[in-house]
């Protein structure tokens, strides 16, 4: 009986050590599962604030990169001292003043640099503990406003007609004015054309350099030259819009919308939106005068029949959707299109070409002095809207 009972006791005492040891192993079971689950809970969290932060910086670089193109677009050096602005306008006074700045929680540094005509633009965009950073950068390029440069110093669909006194210049050609109608020098005696002069020592590679030419009278009040092409049906068929495109590519309409004119006023402000517009594509909506001592596409304002000097040439070019009157003394270093009629009252100088999609004519009291000169039409390119390159995004 002793020995039964021992045995008995013995048994229940063995069966309270394993409802302890599988206690054990369920409570050690139940700690790690707890253990990895918090500590996937914990990393997931992390992976969730990681992405956050790195959404974060992308933004804010995002943002950076579109304020660093609208800013660059309207110009690159608005107070003028030579070197490309900061991108961030802190102060509200057009313009920029620092190249870094908050967005919302996060922020955002640019680093411009200049590539030849292009501007390399690099947005670094910071989390708001600045534990994640994103850059990206793009080209800025100038989308070239004129598709075809005139060839002549004066284009007119319609007729030519100088009862003032004019002199046009193309030392690069043996063509000065180019009209639809007929080309009427008048009776002043300052009135002519010029062309390379055959004699000079340089002709004719003198022609491939602006400028250099010596030149020699060819047309005058008793004589039209050769130089002088006139009542040309391939330029009188054209209708102003087919003239434009000619030249711009595209329609006036579509070309207004396109985004590459970078300056628009109207007949009441132009005397003073145009004055020292330089490297800019000025588009003037309506009928225009010019009344003013007005300098265009060129950085020093210039008086009487100055011409712009190349260290001061920023060409623009100057569109008038209307007809346009010229009195006063403008000065145009660039291209003058006028989509009507022109009327010249008063001493005019271009240098570069003005192109006239209606008729064109001077008053008793006005006079033109025109050059050619293919190196401004060249530089014309700078003066279009300045946009991101496709293709030259990066992520970083």
């Amino acid at each position: 009986m002793r020995s039964a009972t021992f045995t008995s006791v013995y048994l229940c005492k063995q069966r309270g050590v394993s409802t302890l040891i599988f206690s054990v192993l369920i409570l050690a079971l139940t700690a790690i599962a707890t253990l990895t689950t918090f500590n996937f809970v914990r990393q997931e969290q992390v992976l969730t604030n990681n992405d956050g932060r790195a959404k974060q910086a992308f933004e804010a670089a995002e943002a950076g990169l579109a304020t660093a193109l609208e800013y660059l677009g309207d110009g690159p050096d608005r107070d003028g001292d030579g070197s490309i602005d900061p991108v961030f306008d802190t102060d509200n006074d057009g313009m920029g003043d620092s190249s870094s700045v908050a967005i919302g929680q996060a922020s955002v540094s640019v680093e411009t640099n200049p590539k030849g005509f292009q501007i390399e633009v690099i947005s670094t965009g910071f989390s708001d503990d600045r534990t994640a950073k994103h850059s990206i950068s793009q080209l800025l390029g100038v989308a070239d406003p004129l598709a075809n440069d005139p060839s002549n110093p004066m284009i007119s669909k319609g007729t030519v007609v100088i009862d003032g006194s004019a002199t046009i210049h193309n030392p690069e050609g043996h063509s000065t004015v180019w009209s639809g109608g007929e080309v009427d020098l008048g009776s002043n005696n300052s009135t002519a054309t010029n062309v390379p002069d055959m004699g000079d020592s340089g002709y004719p590679l003198c022609m491939d350099t602006s400028m250099t030419c010596k030149t020699v009278s060819s047309s005058n009040k008793l004589t039209v030259g050769l130089d002088v092409i006139e009542n040309d049906s391939s330029l009188a068929n054209l209708t102003p819009t087919q003239m434009f495109q000619n030249y711009f590519g595209m329609t006036p309409a579509a070309y207004r919308n396109s985004g590459l004119v970078t300056l628009e006023t109207n007949s009441a402000e132009v005397n003073s939106d145009v004055q020292l517009a330089t490297h800019e594509v000025v588009w003037v909506e309506g009928d225009a005068t010019f009344e003013n001592n007005t300098s265009v596409g060129c950085t020093v304002a210039l008086s009487g029949n100055k011409t712009c000097k190349a260290d001061d040439s920023e060409p623009s070019i100057v569109i008038i959707n209307g007809d346009a009157t010229f009195e006063g003394t403008p000065n145009f270093n660039g291209l003058v299109f006028v989509t009507g009629n022109a009327n010249i009252k008063g001493n005019m100088t271009v240098v570069g070409s003005i192109v006239i999609a209606g008729d064109i004519s001077s008053s008793a009291g006005g006079s033109m002095d025109i050059w050619y000169n293919s190196d401004v039409l060249n530089d014309l390119e700078n003066a279009g809207a300045r946009i991101g390159m496709a293709g030259t995004w990066k992520d970083f």
